[in-house]
């Protein structure tokens, strides 16, 4: 062996052994040239056999690892973090998704900034449509105003698409559910295309409605009723049912609140005249079906012009296509989907398990994204651990939300505000799907206008039909019912709903 062949095979058994080294350390140990080391330092950093970076806070200069004692560090360290937290109960962990989401009064948001900051952080939940504003923002931004919300869907950032139920049998599509999204990550949440069987269940003034946006592009209300020659009130049931099957979307928020409010005028094929009458029935040949008279009760009352909903009232901003470029994005492929949904719901819940997968169910399977969270944690992003007893054993954590739920399982109850928030919220963490023996009864109300009154994250009531039943916990004396039902009625309050301000009594549970 040549003498150059020997200083090599010792530098690189050296280096595998000893952990960090510098230069000048290898240096000082064998006396060789520093360029010739540095240069097969350098030439094994190409290779991958060696990481450069700076693992010795004392250290100033470069240093070199070999990669396989690097990756046994790093373990080891994340599993010496792992270990530094113990589990905390359910309330904990649901008061500390209330103060990471601004449901607590203490971190409530304030004005359009904050709405814009609530709805980010939503970004690809489907809801009722009704319990958004009435709900969510006003639950997360203090006073909350209406127009707070037009700055965020008129400036092009955020996106809102209606979802209906594809199994229904209703005659006609109902606009289910509403979901935010940023632009261009339109298909994280609903494909890269428009379903197949979506124009079947459209109806002939919905078929030519669409039509009319594909050619104009963005047309407004007023322009569809042009070209298409139909009524106010047929474009703006075609545009409803449009909405109601994630075809089209606005860019204003009062459009979005037309929609909303909109009643459903017609069916999508009109009534089967012989619906009502046995199978095998025959008609005699000199005797006609009709159609059952119309159930007025049934048919959308009036509305003043001037009032809002008004047949008059103009649905403003322009319609456009969501199953395009623009809305959906270019998403490069499962790797890429699955890490962006995982940094939403860090964002949006603080702790990830698989819990989380299972409520919102997105086009990614729950292993791509466990993969993302683990590469994540090895990036230094995210810790990894046992956090809340409840969830799967699989959770992973951001360091913000880590140093919170510490602090917050040890402050002190008597200081905790009580907390009013819909029991559909995203914040609350009752409504996931866990496996638990000892389920408070308390936490999962039912009807859809159900709230939960909470302190601590302990459920204090449960409040049915938005204030018509209520049950409080048995833990709860007189004067912290009191105080309970007052918060409720300050929130019910709000709603501008008089036959709500008088609670009825309080149940026990």
């Amino acid at each position: 062996m040549t003498a150059g062949a020997a200083k090599r095979e010792i530098l690189a058994r050296f280096v595998a052994l000893s952990g960090p080294v510098a230069v000048r350390e290898i240096y000082a140990r064998y006396g060789w040239d520093e360029r010739w080391i540095k240069s097969r330092l350098t030439e094994w950093q190409r290779t991958g056999k060696l990481v450069r970076g700076r693992f010795r806070a004392e250290q100033t200069e470069p240093e070199w690892c070999s990669r396989r004692i690097a990756e046994v560090a790093r373990r080891r360290a994340l599993a010496a973090l792992r270990r530094q937290i113990e589990a905390v109960e359910l309330p904990v962990f649901a008061e500390l998704v209330q103060r990471w989401q601004h449901v607590d009064p203490r971190d409530r948001l304030s004005g359009a900034e904050g709405v814009a900051t609530a709805i980010r952080q939503l970004y690809g939940v489907a809801r009722s449509p009704k319990s958004w504003e009435r709900d969510y923002l006003r639950a997360r931004v203090a006073a909350y105003d209406p127009a707070w919300l037009s700055p965020t869907l008129s400036s092009g950032e955020t996106v809102w698409v209606g979802e209906s139920n594809a199994e229904s049998n209703a005659q006609a599509t109902i606009l289910a559910r509403l979901r935010f999204f940023s632009r261009g990550t339109g298909a994280l949440w609903l494909g890269d295309d428009a379903p197949a069987e979506t124009a079947t269940r459209l109806s002939a003034n919905g078929l030519l409605v669409l039509e009319v946006i594909e050619k104009e592009g963005a047309p407004f209300t007023t322009d569809v009723e042009a070209v298409t020659g139909l009524t106010s009130l047929a474009v703006r049931e075609a545009l409803r049912e449009l909405v109601a099957v994630g075809l089209v979307t606005n860019d204003t928020a009062e459009a979005m609140r037309q929609v909303i409010r909109w009643r459903p005028l017609q069916t999508k094929e009109g009534p089967d005249p012989t619906r009502w009458l046995p199978a095998d029935y025959s008609p005699s040949s000199n005797r006609r079906v009709v159609q059952r008279r119309p159930n007025l009760r049934r048919l959308p009352k009036w509305r003043r012009p001037d009032r809002p909903g008004g047949s008059t009232s103009n649905w403003g901003g322009r319609w456009t296509l969501v199953h395009r470029l623009g809305v959906l994005g270019r998403m490069a492929g499962e790797e890429e989907r699955a890490a962006r949904i995982a940094r939403y719901w860090l964002d949006r819940y603080g702790i990830v398990a698989r819990e989380m997968w299972r409520r919102e169910r997105p086009r990614v399977s729950w292993r791509s994204i466990y993969m993302e969270l683990k590469r994540f944690e090895f990036r230094g992003e995210v810790r990894r651990g046992y956090f809340v007893r409840g969830l799967s054993g699989a959770q992973f954590a951001t360091a913000t939300a880590v140093e919170l739920i510490r602090s917050i399982a040890g402050e002190e109850e008597s200081s905790k505000p009580y907390v009013v928030l819909a029991a559909s919220d995203p914040a609350n963490i009752y409504n996931l799907p866990m496996d638990l023996a000892d389920r408070d009864q308390l936490s999962r109300p039912r009807g859809a206008g159900a709230l939960l009154v909470t302190r601590g994250g302990r459920v204090a009531l449960a409040v049915e039909g938005r204030g018509r039943r209520v049950v409080a916990a048995e833990w709860m004396d007189r004067h912290e019912i009191t105080r309970a039902k007052e918060h409720l009625a300050e929130h019910l309050r709000g709603e501008r709903s008089a036959r709500y301000l008088m609670l009825p009594d309080i149940d026990r549970a």
